[in-house]
C-alpha cells in the first residue's frame, strides 16, 4: 500500500501545472524558451510542496517526525519534476527538435551583447564565445539522467526547508497570563 498518496497526488498536479505553463511560453514562442520566463513553470511547484504538505500534515493528524514531513513534500516535488523534466526532453527532441538551436541562438546574442556593452572582447571572452557556439544543445539521455539527478538534489533541498514549515502543529497551545 502506498504510503504517500497525498504527495503523488500534488505531484502530479504540480507536473502537469508545470507542463502547461512550459506549452503556454512554447505557444507564445519558441524563443521565449531561452529566457528567464520558463523559471516561473517552479512557482506553482513551490506552492503545491507547501499545500500539499500541509493537507497531508492536516490528514494525517500530524507528522511522525521531519522525516515524514521530509518525505512528503521530497515525493511531491520528485514526481513533479520526473514528469516536467520527461516532457521537457520530449518537447525539445521529438515534438520541436529545433528549439534547443533557437534557445543556442538566444543564447549567443545574449553572450555578444553582454561582451559589447562591458566592452571586453579579450581572449577569454572570444573563447568562451566560441565554446558556446561549437556546443551541442540537443538533448540526450545522459543530459536527462543528469537533469533528474540536479532536480532530485535541488528538491530535496527545498524539501527540507518546506519540511521544517510544514511539520509544526496545526495549532499552538495558548498561553494564558497568570492573573
Amino acid at each position: 500500500m502506498n504510503k504517500y498518496p497525498i504527495s503523488l497526488k500534488y505531484g502530479v498536479i504540480a507536473g502537469i501545472i508545470m507542463i502547461v505553463i512550459i506549452m503556454l511560453i512554447y505557444w507564445g514562442g519558441a524563443a521565449k524558451l531561452a529566457g528567464f520566463l520558463p523559471v516561473l513553470a517552479y512557482i506553482p511547484l513551490i506552492f503545491l510542496m507547501i499545500w500539499g504538505g500541509v493537507t497531508a500534515r492536516r490528514k494525517l493528524g500530524g507528522f511522525e517526525n521531519f522525516r515524514q514531513a521530509f518525505l512528503t513534500v521530497f515525493i511531491i516535488s520528485f514526481t513533479a519534476n520526473i514528469m516536467f523534466t520527461s516532457f521537457n526532453y520530449v518537447l525539445f527532441k521529438v515534438v520541436d527538435p529545433s528549439i534547443p538551436q533557437i534557445i543556442k541562438q538566444k543564447e549567443i546574442e545574449a553572450l555578444s551583447e553582454f561582451l559589447e556593452q562591458k566592452g571586453t572582447h579579450d581572449e577569454e571572452s572570444e573563447r568562451q564565445l566560441k565554446e558556446l557556439k561549437e556546443q551541442d544543445p540537443a538533448p540526450t539521455i545522459q543530459g536527462l539522467l543528469r537533469n533528474y539527478l540536479l532536480w532530485a538534489v535541488i528538491g530535496a533541498i527545498f524539501s527540507a526547508l518546506i519540511g521544517l514549515f510544514v511539520n509544526r502543529p496545526d495549532e499552538r497551545p495558548v498561553i494564558k497570563a497568570e492573573e
